[in-house]
């Protein structure tokens, strides 16, 4: 599992098939806006499940946090 903040994390929205990573209540994807309740799910960041423009950011801001 991997460490992140209590208000980011993936989650499953009903209006979406795929599951969007969601920072301060906005999907990276910048498509949807959470005010949900239920907890983000962390880690398992690779799963096809997943939005791919929301995968992609958080992957490219992990690149540069690491380089």
């Amino acid at each position: 599992m991997e460490t992140a903040t209590t208000n980011e994390g993936w989650v499953y929205l009903k209006n979406s098939p795929k599951w969007h990573y969601i920072r301060n209540r906005t999907s990276l994807c910048n498509k949807f806006l959470y005010l949900g309740t239920q907890e983000l799910e962390q880690g398992n960041n690779n799963s096809p499940d997943n939005c791919a423009v929301c995968r992609k950011k958080l992957e490219k801001e992990k690149a540069e946090v690491n380089s």
